[in-house]
């Protein structure tokens, strides 16, 4: 499965056409507009945007959910359009960095600006999950929570589920210190396949690499784990919070069936 860039009333989506076939409405949204209400300051601004999305994916939902993000590994079942908290664009879950559901018309949202942004789609049983996974997400195994939640609640097969791996910074950007370092090598035994020394004090580290080795793990198919190979940082059509500092925006993974 490949994916396309979309230009679409003068705004840039990336979705891949055949998830969307298989029944997931979703899309990536890009620089062009923010979807953050803290970068933004302006719920009026987000909403405006997500209109533009809802009419690029050919489906508005019923309610939008998404969590506040602080890069933990909590992941919420959403169950009902009263679950959560009432907010300015639909509803959210405290301390949650993923959500996942069966029902149709409730849409999911993460936002991003470098972390990976992970969409799991269960074409049988369709249910979908949207993981927000930066490096201490990738470090809890976020993924791999959302996947077991998703065998042990909608009775998913990971042979079944396919796995969208969002724009997010690369290797060649990503890099950290040795105490984060330090970290990934107590987790991981094979952090070696997934980094690199760039000079006495630094280390770069493939986030996206280690996420896609979690889903294989889990059972998925290699044919089904699909990679937006691109950088938020160097690909200049993305938001990236390391390269644009305060000027920072944020991206939505937005998922609906």
């Amino acid at each position: 499965m490949n994916y396309d860039i979309v230009c679409y009333e003068n705004n840039k989506f990336i979705y891949v056409k055949e998830l969307r076939q298989k029944g997931l409405y979703h899309c990536f949204t890009t620089k062009d507009m923010d979807i953050g209400l803290k970068t933004t300051k302006d719920p009026n601004i987000v909403k405006l945007n997500l209109y533009k999305a809802y009419e690029f994916i050919g489906k508005r939902p019923t309610m939008l959910f998404n969590g506040l993000q602080v890069h933990g590994d909590n992941v919420m079942i959403v169950n009902s359009i009263y679950d959560g908290i009432e907010n300015n664009i639909g509803r959210h879950f405290n301390d949650t960095d993923g959500l996942m559901t069966n029902k149709r018309g409730i849409g999911l949202i993460t936002r991003f600006a470098d972390c990976t942004p992970i969409i799991i789609y269960d074409p049988v049983n369709k249910v979908h999950a949207n993981i927000h996974s930066g490096w201490r997400g990738t470090l809890k195994t976020i993924v791999r929570k959302a996947i077991d939640m998703m065998i042990e609640n909608f009775s998913s097969i990971p042979t079944d589920l396919i796995a969208v791996l969002g724009p997010s910074i690369d290797k060649e950007d990503f890099e950290v210190e040795e105490d984060v370092y330090l970290m990934f090598e107590q987790k991981f035994s094979n952090i070696s396949d997934f980094s690199a020394i760039k000079n006495t004090t630094k280390y770069l580290i493939d986030i996206k690499g280690i996420n896609k080795q979690a889903l294989i793990e889990k059972g998925l198919k290699q044919e089904n784990v699909i990679d937006i190979d691109l950088s938020t940082y160097s690909t200049e059509f993305l938001h990236s919070y390391r390269r644009d500092k305060e000027s920072y925006g944020l991206m939505g993974a937005i998922t609906l069936i």
